[in-house]
């Protein structure tokens, strides 16, 4: 196993260990940003959980807008000025969340990080759909994951400490290292897109592309419903039932962390052997029991093992699902389709953390979570569906993936 590791991390291109850098840069701010910006909304709007859930949709309401109306961009402009255009605005947005003292501002520069954001994944992804071989991409996503789970390794701490002691040094922060990551990324990212020349035949997507890409983010909105309500609603949950509720939260955070760092890559590499719509299909699985877990255990232990078998199913279904998409992008799409791919996230993060509250606040979080629990056996059973019928009509591409 260890030279199958050493020589796998021998053959990574210079432009995913950037990306590698990045991630762990980005993942810190991102796993403080929402759950703490949600806990200083709720507290800064009269502990109004629907109004800071409205709020915090605008931003991934605002990648959904931008995707559809300007995610052609992604593989027009280029890899390296659309990364490096994204970390401008994030860095404006972040840092602007300091002087935020009221509704509309807060608005705006929420609004200022979805322009950022909508664009960065995509194309980051469609950097190494680029320059890394097919059967290396599962690895690599995972690497890329692996590194994110390095960088948020001390953000549960280190933002619960910065939101007790000064609220408005913890945006600051998050600022300034962005600004470090688009420093490093002016000097070292490359320009890895040839773009094909007007002269030149083209595929063009059609309604089919768009239908397919569309019911592959349908199955997976359970799953990103589910994420949205570990980063909103969950930390509004333990305060509400638990009187250390930062520590838990701190804690099981920390120990997903440790889990992705130290299992992502192995467990994607293991996997990689056995048919991806049976490992989709465990990881759907596991997603639902740690619904479970979390809604319905009433001790740290239940809380703990909950957390394990989430790392568990994120693993083995969102590295698969990339290396999916990656496979079925037309080479001059490959942008758009990660873009079109990743609305689930946006979509989820836009009304789920609303809806989500209301169940919290009318029924509590058993039901919250048990309808989570429900909504994600149905998106399995739907991918499974839908994978297989993938696997026949486009066989011609699916034969080493699926």
């Amino acid at each position: 196993m260890k030279k199958l590791m050493k020589s796998y991390l021998r053959q990574i291109p210079q432009p995913v260990w950037i990306q590698t850098i990045g991630h762990a840069l980005t993942s810190f701010i991102s796993i403080i940003l929402l759950p703490f910006l949600t806990l200083y909304m709720y507290d800064h709007f009269g502990e109004n959980i629907m109004l800071t859930t409205l709020v915090i949709g605008v931003q991934p309401f605002t990648e959904i807008v931008f995707t559809f109306l300007f995610g052609g961009w992604i593989d027009r402009f280029g890899r390296r000025p659309v990364m490096l255009g994204s970390l401008s605005f994030q860095f404006i947005a972040l840092t602007g969340l300091v002087f935020a003292d009221h509704l509309w501002l807060f608005v705006f520069f929420i609004f200022l990080n979805g322009v950022g954001r909508f664009v960065y994944t995509p194309a980051a992804r469609a950097q190494i759909s680029d320059i890394v071989p097919e059967k290396n991409q599962a690895e690599t996503f995972a690497l890329l994951n692996t590194a994110s789970s390095i960088g948020a390794l001390g953000g549960p701490v280190t933002g619960a400490f910065l939101f007790q002691y000064d609220q408005k040094i913890l945006f600051l922060s998050m600022g300034l290292l962005v600004l470090v990551y688009f420093l490093i990324g002016l000097k070292y990212i490359p320009e890895t897109y040839k773009s094909i020349p007007a002269s030149s035949t083209c595929y063009k997507l059609d309604w089919r592309d768009y239908k397919m890409i569309g019911w592959l983010v349908i199955g997976m909105l359970p799953l990103s419903f589910f994420h949205a309500q570990m980063e909103t609603n969950w930390p509004v949950f333990l305060k509400e039932n638990l009187v250390h509720y930062l520590f838990v939260f701190s804690l099981l955070e920390t120990i997903g962390t440790v889990v992705f760092i130290l299992f992502e890559v192995v467990l994607v590499q293991r996997t990689r052997r056995f048919s991806q719509i049976r490992v989709i299909q465990a990881g759907y699985l596991l997603y639902g029991a740690a619904s479970l877990g979390f809604g319905f255990s009433d001790h740290l232990s239940g809380f703990i093992v909950s957390q394990l078998i989430f790392c568990m199913g994120a693993i083995l279904t969102l590295n698969h699902m990339q290396t999916i998409i990656s496979t079925l992008a037309p080479s001059a799409h490959k942008g758009r389709y990660f873009a079109l791919f990743g609305l689930h996230w946006d979509i989820s993060r836009t009304g789920g953390p609303f809806l989500g509250s209301i169940v919290l606040s009318a029924f509590g979080g058993e039901t919250l979570f048990f309808i989570t629990f429900a909504l994600i056996i149905s998106g399995g059973l739907m991918q499974k569906r839908l994978l297989k019928s993938l696997l026949q009509t486009e066989s011609h591409l699916f034969k080493s993936v699926l």
